[in-house]
C-alpha cells in the first residue's frame, strides 16, 4: 500500500492492526474505495481473526472514518472475529459515545492492552 493510504497495516499473529494516519475527509471518500476494498479482502483472509484500530496518530475523526471502521467490523464479525480500538483521544471517545459505537467496540488505553484483551 502506498504512503498516501489512510491506514497503515501491521500484523500481530492472527490480529490485523489498522493505524489511521489521518482523518478521512468527505472529499476523499470516493478515493478511499480501492483502499477499503483491499482492507475488506485482507480481513476476509482465513488467517485474520481480529482487528485492532490504533488511533495514536489521529486525535479526532468523523463519520467517514466511523463508516470505514464499521464496514471492517461487519466483515470481521461475520467470521466470528472481534474489533477493538485503542489510543483513542478524549475527543475521539466523545465522538464514539455520541454515535454509540463505544457500546459495540471495546476501547483500550494502549495497543498492548488491546492485544492482550484479544488473546
Amino acid at each position: 500500500m502506498s504512503e498516501e493510504n489512510v491506514f497503515r497495516i501491521e500484523r500481530n499473529g492472527s490480529t490485523l492492526l489498522l493505524i489511521p494516519r489521518c482523518n478521512i475527509s468527505s472529499l476523499a471518500t470516493e478515493n478511499m474505495q480501492p483502499e477499503l476494498q483491499t482492507l475488506q479482502a485482507i480481513v476476509a483472509c482465513d488467517d485474520v481473526k481480529d482487528v485492532v484500530v490504533d488511533f495514536e496518530q489521529v486525535p479526532h475523526f468523523g463519520s467517514e472514518m466511523l463508516g470505514a471502521i464499521h464496514m471492517i467490523w461487519k466483515r470481521i464479525r461475520a467470521d466470528g472475529g472481534r474489533l477493538v480500538l485503542c489510543n483513542v483521544s478524549r475527543v475521539g471517545r466523545e465522538i464514539l459515545e455520541v454515535a454509540k459505537f463505544d457500546l459495540i467496540w471495546p476501547i483500550y488505553e494502549s495497543r498492548s492492552e488491546a492485544l492482550a484483551a484479544l488473546s
